[in-house]
């Protein structure tokens, strides 16, 4: 996927509908995490927190709810409330990567390299 391009959405529309066909739920919290991040490079504040509040449903049992943190991360958005994940880095240091990430691809959208 090409975070940042027009069809990105649509794209991850149809491997939700690909994921649903192979029966394989558990992978929807990917691409939830992949439209956390193509929204967070254009900016789609309303389109985040839909997808942000989807990702929590999808890893409310606890398997990959980190992916939570990060997509907070990637927008430069604060949590809602303290985490239960405990990273390797500190906190601030694995906030800063991710949404490097997403200046990283806004500049490479602007400029194109």
């Amino acid at each position: 996927m090409e975070a940042g391009t027009d069809d990105l959405t649509d794209r991850a529309q149809s491997l939700h509908t690909d994921i649903e066909a192979a029966g394989l739920p558990f992978l929807h919290r990917f691409v939830e995490l992949a439209l956390a991040f193509h929204h967070a490079v254009r900016g789609e504040d309303q389109d985040l927190a839909a997808t942000i509040s989807r990702l929590r449903a999808l890893t409310a049992a606890g398997d990959f709810a980190y992916f939570t943190d990060i997509a907070h991360f990637m927008a430069g958005l604060p949590l809602p409330g303290p985490s239960a994940i405990r990273w390797t880095e500190s906190e601030d240091n694995v906030r800063s990567a991710w949404r490097r990430m997403v200046q990283t691809r806004q500049e490479h959208l602007r400029t194109g390299s």
